[in-house]
């Protein structure tokens, strides 16, 4: 990522981004960068023990950041089984299919992807408890991304690769979904930027995988 290269898709940690077209890469390595960032800083506090809303605390990283991040909305209930299908109807549903679409095309590509696949899950699920986002984007003036995120934790029956795409429907329970819409201020990031690549770089370059939509 030094040398910006970022995919219109990857694989961040526990979150998925995918980018519709025309966002330069410098954006888009804006947008990997935070994402590690406040996942890496969420992760930390609570394998130290912190307790409370993990996804409320990854928002409070970001806006620590400089990303506007409003109050989430939690979403209702559904009795939909593949949890990757699910995420892009939320999506769809929230946002519209300008956003629905570079995600449904991202987890095609993760799905057949064993390394990003690998990536994503041994970094959203600890125990028997998950956590991950998925993050659509897509340019919204010279310098605003309008980004949807759908983030969703839950508690997992027992270990299971390809957990994202098993319409096992007794796998997952105690699950909650949410979705805030972020417009990201790339001017206003600027202030941010040395400081979040130089943690992010510090700490690990393995954290990205590249997904090709």
């Amino acid at each position: 990522m030094t040398d910006l290269v970022a995919p219109q898709a990857a694989v961040v940690g526990g979150s998925v981004v995918a980018f519709a077209g025309g966002l330069p890469a410098s954006h888009r390595d804006d947008i990997y960068m935070s994402t590690a960032y406040a996942q890496r800083a969420t992760r930390a506090a609570f394998e130290d023990g912190l307790s409370g809303d993990w996804f409320e605390y990854y928002s409070n990283v970001l806006r620590f950041i400089g990303w506007d991040v409003p109050k989430p909305q939690t979403l209702a209930a559904s009795n939909i089984s593949l949890m990757a299908g699910q995420a892009t109807q939320r999506i769809a549903s929230v946002w519209g299919e300008s956003f629905s679409e570079p995600m449904r095309l991202a987890l095609r590509a993760m799905e057949r992807n064993a390394l990003a696949l690998k990536l994503f899950e041994s970094t959203s699920v600890r125990a028997n408890v998950g956590y991950f986002q998925m993050i659509p984007c897509i340019m919204n003036g010279p310098n605003k991304v309008q980004m949807g995120v759908y983030h969703r934790q839950f508690e997992i029956e027992r270990e299971a690769g390809g957990f994202l795409f098993s319409e096992d429907e007794t796998l997952i329970h105690n699950s909650v979904e949410q979705v805030a819409a972020i417009t990201f201020n790339t001017l206003y990031y600027a202030q941010f930027r040395d400081k979040v690549k130089q943690s992010v770089i510090t700490g690990s370059l393995k954290y990205l995988s590249g997904l090709e939509i």
